[in-house]
């Protein structure tokens, strides 16, 4: 038996095995004697005092990471899977309810009962509250139970369970859709499913509300209950407002604080300070075929050289020119193929994505997301009957439509090709496509992310024009098994509709997590106006994440014709 760095594994019948190798750490500090296993195999290790490990595995099979007290991690392996670097967090226990007994009249501290509750959406008169349904925890009677704010309310408010990271406090009554019954919660008037990290002395006071009557104003979201926190410096600013009357709501990102523009966060690299030395567009082409020397095996290199042609030295052709070398390159890397396709899109090279995504499609045919991007490059490119055969073959994998993740992107664009470009697109008519029928074609924007790599990490934040945020997690600790979904069937993009644009400006914020790796991500936004209609438009936007645990602004989008930026 060996233990330590290398891996056991007496089944001899397991082929096309990897070395996959990386580092567990938890709170930045490397953990010793981490269990590693590849699942249903007999190949284990375990980590070292500096938290190193390497295994070997196979693609589709799942490497598991366990140690006492730690939630344990699964990651599935992909044809680029070859290292893993794995953050390990406390595994939270469910603790029995703390009855307190308080006067109907006056608490326990002598303070009178208020008889209104101030949630995000207005007041809500307790006495229209069932009985029962509601409970109401002061911040002197909080103690500190664990790192986060569920665990912290753990011993008070009786969780009916804790599901990725989300609580659970009604009993599920929705079958096709079980988050519907999960809590939400408002924080100082901002509404999230997850709830931020908050020290315990910060809360003033906290308010579970599980009745429907209670829970109305906030839509089908708040079906499965609120937990309605207000923090000391809410109820300071509240009292320092006085008689100035409320605050106005609108054009303001009310929940901005510590966001930082994503033009800020980007840092200029050694290699472009040195091309910002020379001038004259073939010594600079010269410059960066002397420094590709250096970079041959980083995408990043290629992806940055190009957007600095197009940007600073306004050189389109160059940029493309190096899109166009790398994709030679990098032929065999489906992540950096996708970085590559993102850029060319942004850039309006229509054909060239087309290319690279019909070279994804060889790589990658058991991937649903390879015949969507296909088919979509297609609609880009004005090849509408090719996209639509694109899409009958992605049906005929086996893939649905009208589902959640690439499914509901599918079906919009399907829908949008039978509605309108019909005809170019040689749709025949049968009772498969009949009842395709675009949908949320009354929001104001239609917008789709997409990223290049599965194991990004990271928190999309949308801040609507009353300053509301509302949060799509994609990690491995809050949605681990949408994740996995993603992987067994292929995909890495979520869609978004949104609202009210003419009543004031939507923030779209992002928090990058990582991706397991020491290499960025790039995400591609693609933004919608007027989606469904003749009028329809579209703008496309790659952000490349590297600097992690930063707040940054991505996108400030209104009624205006035009996105702009932080």
């Amino acid at each position: 038996m060996i233990l330590g760095n290398y891996a056991i594994a007496f089944g001899q019948s397991r082929s096309n095995l990897k070395e996959i190798s990386g580092y567990v750490t938890y709170n930045d500090s490397p953990i010793e004697n981490v269990k590693v296993i590849v699942k249903n195999t007999d190949a284990r290790t375990t980590t070292n005092k500096k938290g190193y490990y390497k295994i070997k595995a196979a693609d589709k099979e799942v490497i598991q990471f366990s140690s006492v007290g730690m939630k344990p991690v699964e990651i599935i392996v992909e044809d680029v899977t070859k290292r893993l670097d794995i953050t390990m967090v406390d595994e939270l226990n469910e603790l029995g309810e703390v009855v307190l007994k308080t006067n109907k009249k006056k608490n326990r501290y002598g303070e009178e009962e208020e008889s209104m509750i101030t949630t995000s959406y207005g007041k809500i008169d307790k006495k229209s509250v069932s009985y029962g349904r509601i409970k109401k925890i002061r911040g002197k009677e909080l103690t500190v139970q664990g790192t986060s704010l569920i665990e912290t309310l753990s011993g008070i408010v009786k969780y009916l369970g804790i599901e990725n990271g989300r609580v659970r406090i009604v009993p599920n009554l929705s079958l096709a859709n079980p988050e519907e019954s999960l809590a939400i919660w408002d924080i100082d008037g901002t509404v999230y499913e997850y709830p931020p990290n908050l020290a315990v002395g910060d809360i003033d006071k906290v308010t579970v509300i599980k009745s429907v009557s209670g829970t109305t104003k906030y839509g089908m979201r708040g079906s499965g209950g609120v937990i309605v926190v207000r923090t000391k410096g809410a109820k300071a600013k509240k009292q320092k407002k006085g008689k100035k009357g409320r605050k106005k709501k609108g054009n303001q990102n009310n929940y901005g604080n510590g966001t930082v523009p994503y033009t800020a966060v980007k840092s200029k690299t050694p290699y472009l300070a040195i091309l910002d030395t020379i001038s004259g567009n073939e010594k600079i082409y010269e410059s960066y075929q002397g420094l590709s020397v250096n970079y041959s095996e980083t995408p990043g290199f290629y992806l940055d050289v190009s957007e600095y042609f197009k940007t600073v030295k306004n050189n389109d052709s160059l940029s493309v020119k190096v899109l166009s070398e790398a994709q030679d390159i990098f032929k065999k890397d489906p992540e950096t193929l996708k970085a590559i396709a993102y850029a060319y899109q942004e850039r309006g090279v229509s054909q060239k994505a087309v290319d690279v995504y019909t070279r994804l499609v060889e790589l990658r045919p058991s991937y649903a997301q390879s015949y969507r991007d296909l088919a979509n490059a297609y609609i880009e490119n004005k090849q509408y009957k090719k996209a639509w055969n694109m899409y009958l073959q992605y049906l005929r994998k086996g893939n649905y439509i009208l589902e959640e993740g690439i499914e509901k992107i599918v079906y919009s664009e399907m829908a949008y090709l039978y509605a309108l470009k019909r005809g170019a697109a040689g749709i025949i008519e049968n009772a498969e496509i009949k009842g395709l029928g675009l949908q949320n074609s009354k929001s104001d924007i239609r917008l789709v992310f997409e990223w290049n790599t599965s194991e990004a990490e990271f928190a999309i934040e949308f801040v609507d024009p009353q300053s509301r945020a509302f949060n799509f997690e994609h990690s491995q600790e809050k949605d681990g098994n949408r994740i996995k979904d993603e992987k067994l069937r292929g995909y890495s993009s979520n869609e978004f509709y949104l609202y009210d644009l003419t009543t004031g400006n939507w923030f779209i914020n992002i928090t990058y997590f990582g991706n397991k790796k020491n290499t960025p991500s790039y995400v591609k936004a693609s933004v919608y106006r007027n989606w469904g209609k003749i009028n329809q438009t579209k703008e496309i936007k790659l952000f490349k994440l590297k600097r992690q645990n930063y707040k940054m602004g991505l996108l400030k989008l209104n009624s205006k014709l035009s996105n702009s930026d932080y």
